[in-house]
């Protein structure tokens, strides 16, 4: 699949479908007034004069995936929008979540993404207090005047992938391996699950977490248990621990490897099947140019395979040979979930 065909496909599906938001009407006495020269997001439906762009991250912007991802978003805003961008905020801890929204709005910020579910309702309980800052929760559910969730198709994702993974698996075994428990994460390996025994009813599929989306060494050691009893292809969702998974599977004989959220096919390249693909950047631009045209309406923004938002992408470094049978089992479950006939 063209990646930059499908990063079009998905600016277009955005801001074509939905939309005419308030991110807020005037900021309340109550409410801290932003320093800073971002005009307020838009409220009304009016157009937004500059956008003041912030990020919080649950991880490294380094990590070559998830995190890095949103980064590069937050970049391609900055050079198409002409947004002024502040520094990312890295894994703020829990207790400290708040007061970062806050310091963020407070310091001028009129759009602020944070990257991930674990967010929502945090997030959601700040932003009464900043209606003229659009917070952006990605994975979110909460909905409101300035709260806009980018709620991607994780499930699409994951099935497609279990489907790739039990059908290049020679022991009928594989894996995914994941950082923090959370919703979303939890519900992507459930789909990979269903998509391994839409595969290949016979799979044996083990989750595991290992409680960090930044310890290596625990996601390496965990990896090469599951390669010991018998997995031999090995998909992650844990951020920067993600790394630990590629060695495990790069120092063993012969198990594979599947990256997450972003092309991964520098890890483990040569046993490196592909990654699925969550297209944060184009998502990302998308509600960037909704938020400053005053269209980005007080309702989710939502993408999954139907849309290119989210996709499976072989590794063409891969040393090794992907059966034709194996690709047409994707491309034909890949039209079933646009057609709506499966739903992960």
């Amino acid at each position: 699949m063209n990646r930059l065909s499908g990063r079009r496909s998905l600016l277009a599906a955005f801001v074509a479908g939905t939309l005419a938001i308030a991110a807020g009407c005037a900021q309340s006495e109550q409410a801290a007034k932003p320093e800073g020269g971002a005009s307020p997001a838009p409220a009304g439906g009016a157009p937004a004069k500059s956008l003041k762009v912030g990020l919080v991250t649950p991880g490294k912007i380094t990590d070559g995936g998830w995190c890095q991802s949103a980064n590069d978003g937050l970049e391609r805003i900055k050079t198409e929008l002409g947004a002024e961008t502040v520094p990312a905020v890295e894994n703020p801890a829990p207790a400290e979540l708040a007061a970062t929204a806050r310091n963020l709005a407070q310091g001028g910020a009129n759009l602020v993404f944070f990257h991930g579910a674990e967010y929502d309702k945090p997030i959601a309980a700040v932003a009464k207090d900043f209606p003229g800052t659009t917070f952006v929760v990605v994975g979110g559910r909460e909905v409101s005047a300035n709260v806009v969730p980018i709620q991607f198709a994780e499930r699409e994702a994951g099935y497609i992938a279990g489907m790739v993974a039990a059908g290049m698996s020679k022991t009928h075994k594989i894996a995914a391996v994941g950082g923090t428990k959370i919703a979303i994460i939890e519900s992507s390996f459930d789909a990979f699950k269903a998509g391994a025994k839409a595969a290949d009813p016979n799979c044996d599929v083990k989750i595991v977490f290992t409680g960090s989306f930044e310890d290596q060494g625990k996601a390496k050691q965990q990896t090469q248990a599951l390669i010991e009893s018998g997995v031999d292809v090995v998909m992650h969702n844990a951020n920067e621990a993600g790394k630990g998974v590629a060695q495990a599977v790069e120092e063993s004989k012969s198990a594979l490897f599947i990256g997450a959220n972003s092309d991964q096919s520098d890890l483990a390249t040569k046993r490196n099947l592909g990654s699925f693909i969550i297209d944060s950047v184009a998502a990302y631009a998308a509600v960037a140019k909704a938020v400053k045209d005053g269209t980005a309406a007080g309702k989710p923004f939502k993408g999954g395979i139907a849309a290119k938002a989210v996709y499976f992408k072989f590794n063409d470094k891969f040393d090794g040979t992907v059966p034709d049978a194996v690709r047409a089992k994707v491309s034909e479950a890949e039209a079933a979930i646009t057609a709506g006939t499966v739903t992960p």
